[in-house]
């Protein structure tokens, strides 16, 4: 049906995303090991893990969005 096949396509979206931001959060890690106390690259560092975790955080909502929808879409049917 097509609300398997958007619940299908938003989960492996999600999936990449995921996938994306832990390895931004690792590169941003390693940026901020290898910064050597220079306070340009620890702010670029700190901001690369920051927007990692809130693309994590936008994928978990957005994920619990589409299933709320979805549900309520399958039920008024």
């Amino acid at each position: 049906t097509v609300n398997d096949i958007i619940a299908t396509v938003i989960n492996i979206f999600s999936l990449v995303v995921g996938v994306v931001s832990v390895i931004m959060i690792i590169i941003g890690g390693l940026k901020y090991i290898t910064s050597g106390g220079d306070s340009g690259n620890v702010t670029g560092a700190k901001n690369t893990i920051m927007y990692a975790i809130v693309g994590l955080v936008i994928v978990a909502l957005a994920q619990i969005i589409v299933k709320f929808v979805l549900s309520r879409v399958t039920t008024t049917s």
